[in-house]
């Protein structure tokens, strides 16, 4: 429950902030009010969390954002891996990015040749592969 840690206050305070009361909730959520209750609870050890079922529910029939109820990271997230060709900013076409890394993977791509070697190398035993290792070495 890393992400619910400030949930049961949170769901509170946009609860009494729309003037909704915990029957209401329950209702939102298809629970029982005093499911609800342990939400809100201050009690650590009698606190429970919502299913991600609830979670939706509550979110779409409130409409609250999810970041509303969960504690988000501090630290910011980090970058998706990036890939040749799709550095898009403001001046970048999405297709021309994808002709680029298009292009990129076409380079990874081993030939014919290369492939043969792969296959012959897989199929031979223990002694030719540290011979043909020992070829490409030098």
């Amino acid at each position: 429950m890393k992400y619910l840690k400030q949930f049961n206050q949170r769901l509170r305070d946009m609860r009494e902030k729309r003037r909704l009361s915990q029957q209401d909730i329950a209702a939102f959520c298809l629970v029982d009010p005093s499911v609800v209750e342990t939400w809100e609870s201050e009690i650590l050890d009698a606190r429970c969390y919502p299913s991600l079922a609830n979670l939706l529910d509550l979110c779409f029939k409130t409409g609250s954002a999810l970041e509303s109820f969960v504690d988000m990271p501090e630290a910011p997230i980090e970058k998706q891996l990036a890939l040749p060709g799709l550095n898009l900013g403001e001046e970048n076409d999405l297709a021309e990015s994808l002709v680029e890394l298009g292009e990129q993977i076409e380079k990874l791509i081993p030939a014919n040749d290369e492939l043969e070697l792969l296959k012959r190398y897989r199929k031979s035993d223990d002694q030719t592969k540290e011979l043909i290792l020992q070829l490409i070495a030098s």
